[in-house]
């Protein structure tokens, strides 16, 4: 069983290593975990200790429609010359890009080539398609619309789904821009000012003309930030629920490291393998 294993932001492949000795001690010697790091070298990540050295890394250069399309080309790349892989582990970053690798591929009806992900603490998914909500963004544009101003949601003549997209981003970006200033998305006057096709498309239920059909298990800690929890509901929501397990954790924004708590992480994934065909 050959699993690539994609680390979070500003980390690296070696310190995703680490982050899973406990889990990696409980896994069947028949699994063959790859680790990698991103393209990208990069700044030291959110949660990364200070007094861990780099160099770092991230999956992407940014979360623009042609940054994630980018990221999603390596990915492609990377399943297919490391490969053959039966599943992905990612965390954080790595298991957004999962999302948006798996929704890509499934939209231009491309095989897939693994069978099933399993999502540690999953970032915010984005989409590498442009127009995705279009009317939405270019309305809010048009407004000069303040996308952190928590008061102007409910108001402002919006439609339903144009306060949909920014109560999506208020409970999750823009919470975590303003909480963490490693957070790799900061800038949240891109929604007002920025080029429109710099502006990142994110993904949530209602944008979305399917659900991601791969087998997925989503794991998250309970004493994560709330921005966090928040997006690795919305990562979990973009998948058919059929298809998904959660496991959830007493640790933050980490691999569980608990022995319960991983051995409910391993029943999920062999549930995963039970659902991929022969």
């Amino acid at each position: 069983m050959k699993i690539l294993c994609l680390h979070g932001a500003g980390s690296s492949g070696v310190l995703l290593e680490e982050q899973m000795a406990n889990f990696r001690r409980e896994l069947d010697p028949s699994f063959e975990l790859v680790f990698v790091d991103g393209p990208f070298e990069s700044e030291r990540g959110p949660g990364v200790p200070e007094y861990r050295t780099g160099p770092f890394f991230s999956h992407t250069q940014g979360y623009s429609p042609v940054h994630i399309a980018q990221a999603i080309d390596y990915l492609e790349d990377l399943l297919e010359d490391e490969g053959p892989f039966d599943g992905i582990f990612g965390f954080s970053q790595g298991a957004a890009l999962t999302l948006s690798y798996f929704y890509q591929q499934q939209a231009a009806a491309n095989p897939l080539r693994v069978k099933f992900a399993c999502l540690f603490s999953a970032a915010m998914p984005c989409s590498p398609d442009a127009g995705m909500g279009d009317s939405i963004i270019s309305k809010l544009r048009s407004m000069e619309y303040d996308v952190t101003d928590r008061a102007r949601c409910s108001g402002e003549n919006l439609t339903i789904a144009e306060q949909e997209f920014v109560h999506v981003l208020q409970q999750t970006v823009v919470d975590a821009a303003i909480h963490d200033p490693h957070f790799p998305w900061t800038n949240m006057d891109i929604y007002r000012y920025g080029e429109r096709d710099a502006i990142p498309c994110v993904m949530y239920p209602s944008l979305l003309a399917h659900k991601i059909q791969i087998p997925t298990i989503h794991v998250w800690g309970q004493n994560d930030f709330q921005y966090m929890i928040k997006m690795a509901e919305l990562a979990r929501s973009i998948c058919e629920e059929s298809m998904v397990k959660t496991v959830l954790h007493t640790g933050w924004h980490d691999i569980p490291k608990r022995q319960t708590e991983i051995k409910a992480v391993l029943r999920r994934i062999d549930w995963a393998m039970t659902q991929c065909p022969a």
